[in-house]
């Protein structure tokens, strides 16, 4: 006889335990199935050489929301914040500018470039926080279908409006982040191109195209929503996916590793289970998908049980990612030209933007559209073991190399050809700014899109688990009358980063279609 759970999480990313233990707090009898040999999707701490450690994919906690935080309790489950202190821009011409946590410092470092940009530094700041803000608030809502009629869906969209109906200006500020280059964006405000490019560094992470394109102000925007603060998890970012299994765990939530499954079962219009690939059923009133929704609808739910025009939808769903990232083992920290303690009052920049000029952001991109990719790469070298002793050995270090770009298909060509030319081209630019780096390599893995793809399922390898532009955000993700995170097949839920609010580690997807799965529950369970 087939085992039978109150609800079937699919997929144990951080997002799938989230919604899981939020049911299990709930008092839903749940089980979490995960593919891979350990739970967290992109949020997973793994040694990549003998006795170094690095957060595979994922590499920042500073979007965790504070929310689940505390309701999941994740810290008395060992979640642990280490914060960064401060960011590296290396420049050329042996100099480079620190940003820290102190305003007044910061005023003083962009001074050194332009005095205006430094005059206005607070009011663009302030002028960003009405946006920050209202995307803080959009993150928590369930977006509504604005094109229904019928009493419930109107009732929903009168709600949206009345609780969002004193955002005054800051909606008009978030319409123009959609539809502006981040260039132009950050132009308005300053003249000085050293200090544009630390903004516009932020429009190119997880992005497809250059901060010169329409609607990449709004990446800027969106990835300063982070209420958590600039910081690393201890342990990496499997700590944070361990310490929500953990708070699951207490409530009763089962996890299984290895199990992945084959098929979402649906009957008579419902999901009533789901096929692993060893066969065996398991029975559930409610189940709800982790995976992406182009995995989701694309191949564990039958066609047949799902209407046309929303396939369509599905199928054209953009999801092809441009990041790479190489994790490293070294011997010694990164020493970038230009760095002083005596000159910027910091110990050590453990986190660092290269991309020294918006040209260089832009030029970055150019090869990509193409079907290359970058001769000169933008690269975030970061060093979370300078914070964290637990990833590598005494007097080692982990230096983990996120950057762009690399399009998921080369044109006439394969990355299994290309790929130690794309570390050559990543470790050039690491000795431009950090002399003698690639020397202190003793091992390193190497991840593209399709590596991305293969081993965590994540569709084309997206960053943010599908584009996030105006046509695939808020009631569009990821598909128009179905970003409520319910699907056409009643008791299937998504609960996933092609999701609204989309990608980074927040938690976010998860905590809310556990919301609105606790609304249904009370028609589901009978």
């Amino acid at each position: 006889m087939a085992r039978t759970y109150d609800a079937l999480i699919v997929g144990g990313g951080h997002n799938g335990l989230t919604c899981g233990a939020y049911l299990s707090k709930a008092g839903l009898k749940t089980l979490v199935l995960e593919r891979r040999h350990l739970v967290g999707g992109a949020a997973v701490t793994e040694e990549f050489s003998p006795g170094f450690r690095a957060s595979t994919f994922s590499f920042i906690m500073g979007h965790l929301h504070p929310k689940v935080i505390a309701e999941l309790e994740l810290e008395k489950f060992g979640l642990h914040r280490l914060e960064v202190p401060e960011v590296i821009y290396p420049l050329y011409d042996d100099d480079c500018i620190v940003f820290t946590k102190d305003p007044k410092k910061n005023r003083e470092q962009v001074a050194r470039f332009s005095k205006k940009d430094a005059e206005v530094y607070p009011q663009f700041f302030e002028y960003l926080s009405g946006s920050i803000n209202l995307l803080r608030q959009l993150q928590l809502e369930t977006p509504f279908d604005p094109t229904r009629r019928d009493l419930k869906s109107l009732m929903k969209a009168a709600g949206f409006v009345w609780r969002f109906r004193n955002v005054g200006r800051d909606l008009y500020r978030v319409i123009d982040s959609l539809s502006m280059s981040a260039y132009d964006y950050v132009s308005q405000w300053f003249e000085s191109d050293v200090v544009k490019a630390t903004f516009l560094y932020w429009a190119t992470i997880g992005g497809n195209v250059g901060p010169y394109s329409p609607g990449t102000a709004f990446y800027l925007v969106a990835h300063l929503i982070g209420q958590t603060g600039m910081s690393f998890s201890r342990g990496g970012m499997g700590q944070i996916s361990e310490s929500i299994a953990a708070s699951g765990k207490r409530y009763g939530m089962e996890i299984e590793v290895s199990s992945a499954v084959h098929e979402i079962l649906v009957r008579n219009g419902r999901a009533v289970g789901v096929r692993l690939e060893s066969g065996e059923e398991i029975h559930g009133k409610l189940v709800a998908s982790n995976v992406n929704a182009k995995t989701t609808f694309g191949g564990l739910v039958n066609k047949d049980d799902l209407p046309d025009e929303f396939l369509r939808d599905i199928r054209s769903f953009r999801a092809k990612g441009s990041s790479f990232k190489i994790n490293c083992a070294v011997d010694a920290l990164p020493q970038y030209k230009g760095f002083s303690e005596e000159k910027t009052g910091v110990s050590y920049p453990a986190y660092a933007h290269i991309a020294p000029t918006s040209e260089y952001l832009e030029r970055a991109y150019d090869e990509a559209k193409y079907g290359w990719y970058s001769s000169k790469p933008f690269l975030s070298p970061i060093v979370p073991s300078y914070f964290d002793d637990t990833l590598a050995p005494a007097g080692k270090h982990v230096v983990t190399l996120y950057g762009g770009v690399t399009p998921y298909e080369l044109k006439g060509a394969s990355w299994d050809d290309e790929r130690d030319n794309l570390v050559q081209n990543a470790m050039d630019v690491m000795d431009e700014f950090a002399p003698g780096f690639s020397a202190s390599v003793l091992d390193m893995q190497l991840l593209l899109p399709p590596d991305i793809e293969r081993i965590i399922g994540m569709p084309g390898g997206n960053t943010q688990g599908g584009d996030l532009t105006l046509d695939q955000m808020f009631f569009m993700r990821p598909a128009p009358g179905y970003a409520d995170y319910r699907s056409p097949v009643r008791a299937l839920y998504q609960c996933g980063a092609s999701t609204h609010p989309g990608g980074s580690v927040s938690a976010v997807c998860g905590h809310n279609a556990a919301r609105e799965i606790l609304k249904d529950w009370p028609k589901l369970r009978r």
